[in-house]
């Protein structure tokens, strides 16, 4: 059964040739890789810089940015289930096989998740993973998956996750901050099964370049309005109290809206007072916003 590794990439760098080797170093060999060179970058340049004849590599020029490079790719991907792997980031070597072993023949409509951490420059560096309360059951309804995210505050690395094809009938990924929370939340619409593995099977690189960092009043307008599509996404997967993962979601927001001069803050303020008030949070909204306002 084909998998289909989707990597976008937009320069040159030592860490994204370290990705494209973790992806080839699969136990599982059934697999295609597909390099989408975007922006500036040439398929030429990528193949020069990359220097491998592995027959599983396809390279295609794309048009500019991640959210394009990761949809022109997916056109053509073969893979039964893909696996989405930003260019900085790593993936463990058994991560597909524990994965599509857990999952086994149950192959339509499944998604599979692991624990990842975050690292710098080597893979091996000491992490502690903040977010286990998604981990500790091995098989989860979505309902049950936001509740969790919005109990722990946490996420999903995208390079933790495979899924199948047929979830991504219909699905585009989009230009923004946090794409990878928008394009979830729209496989989450389709109500997958998913299937958790608690061994820490992916890496997500931290470095000054990573694409989650705000830094101007129209990155922030896209994660607002990324954050209102995540909300109505949600909202149609019931008792999943889609409220408190959006409320926690806006909290962050508040800290965003500082780093830029506290553009658009009363807004994500009162945001964050409308869905702490619908999730319950009771008077501990206060406390919450007075902390990430002032600390």
């Amino acid at each position: 059964m084909l998998v289909s590794i989707i990597i976008p990439v937009h320069r040159t760098i030592s860490y994204f040739k370290t990705c494209v080797e973790s992806a080839l170093s699969q136990t599982y060999q059934d697999i295609e890789i597909l390099l989408a060179c975007n922006g500036a970058l040439e398929i030429e340049d990528c193949k020069f810089f990359i220097n491998s004849s592995d027959s599983r590599i396809t390279y295609l020029k794309t048009k500019n940015g991640r959210h394009n490079a990761r949809n022109e790719a997916l056109l053509i991907a073969q893979g039964r289930f893909v696996q989405f792997l930003d260019y900085d980031d790593f993936l463990y070597p058994n991560k597909l096989t524990v994965q599509l072993e857990l999952i086994k023949n149950n192959f339509d409509s499944h998604i599979s998740i692991t624990k990842w951490k975050k690292f710098t420059i080597d893979i091996n560096e000491n992490y502690i993973f903040p977010y286990n309360l998604l981990f500790n059951e091995e098989y989860i309804s979505t309902a049950k998956l936001i509740q969790k995210l919005g109990q722990s505050g946490g996420f999903i690395a995208t390079s933790s996750w495979i899924v199948s094809r047929e979830l991504l009938t219909g699905i585009l990924w989009v230009d923004s901050p946090n794409d990878d929370a928008v394009f979830f939340s729209e496989i989450c619409k389709k109500k997958p099964n998913i299937f958790i593995i608690q061994e820490i099977l992916a890496g997500c690189r931290i470095h000054q370049d990573n694409t989650s960092t705000i830094r101007s009043k129209e990155q922030f307008n896209l994660l607002l309005k990324s954050w209102n599509q995540i909300y109505k996404n949600l909202q149609t997967i019931e008792n999943s109290n889609v409220e408190l993962y959006i409320y926690k979601a806006y909290l962050y927001l508040i800290l965003y809206s500082r780093a830029i001069k506290k553009y658009r803050i009363w807004e994500v303020i009162y945001k964050s007072l409308l869905f702490g008030y619908k999730a319950g949070v009771g008077l501990s909204i206060f406390r919450d916003i007075k902390k990430q306002v002032f600390n």
